[in-house]
């Protein structure tokens, strides 16, 4: 049996699917395998938002390890879907925002934030302001 190096969890909530995923590392090949059980999550339930919230205490080892796998975003089916990204540790944001950046410019409606009110008042909002 393999064993994974975070947990992931899923709480389908009535206005959005909240993902959680937690760990101690992150690696391209971590962060990979579990955007691509929310993408297999949300081709399952199909909803319209997803909050997925991170709490890997370990950021991404580079700024091009962000950079590909933001652009795979689009590719995996999360285009379409309103997706507020909730990171536990700040000293991660500013490369979470790089992230954003680069998959907003590829058709993804997605906004990082470092307080949890803040990406749900986001995320239950009308319309597609940034």
């Amino acid at each position: 049996m393999e064993t994974k190096e975070y947990r992931l969890t899923f709480d389908n909530n009535p206005e959005y699917l909240h993902a959680l995923v937690e760990g101690e590392h992150d690696s391209y090949q971590i962060s990979r395998r579990f955007w691509s059980e929310i993408a297999a999550e949300c081709e399952r339930l199909r909803p319209a938002r997803l909050l997925v919230e991170e709490d890997l205490k370990e950021q991404l080892p580079s700024i091009a390890d962000t950079y590909q796998g933001a652009t795979e975003r689009p590719d995996m089916g999360l285009a379409g879907i309103r997706i507020a990204f909730l990171d536990r540790h700040p000293d991660q944001h500013e490369q979470n925002q790089f992230g954003e950046l680069v998959a907003r410019n590829r058709g993804i409606n997605m906004k990082v934030f470092s307080d949890r009110a803040a990406a749900l008042e986001w995320l239950l909002a009308d319309g597609d302001k940034a």
